[in-house]
């Protein structure tokens, strides 16, 4: 087995391109769990829980780290 984590680091517009991105991607399942009128809350709320967690850069752009965990697994043969 092989394990190992790594962060990419994207440039982002704003806060908001963030909650625009992730849907797509972690967010789903949090989503799916709630009515549209649920999601537009959460995602305000989430959008002003980013705005402070990532404060406007100098170039007026956010800088989102990005954390994935990788494994690779290899099952052995019953003749192993």
């Amino acid at each position: 087995m092989d394990l190992w984590r790594t962060t990419y680091y994207y440039v982002m517009a704003d806060a908001q391109a963030i909650v625009s991105w992730l849907p797509s991607t972690g967010l789903s399942p949090f989503l799916a769990a709630l009515m549209p009128d649920e999601q537009t809350c959460f995602l305000e709320q989430y959008l002003q829980a980013l705005q402070q967690a990532y404060p406007l850069r100098a170039d007026g752009r956010v800088l989102l780290a990005f954390p994935r965990l990788f494994i690779v697994a290899v099952k052995k043969s019953a003749a192993s």
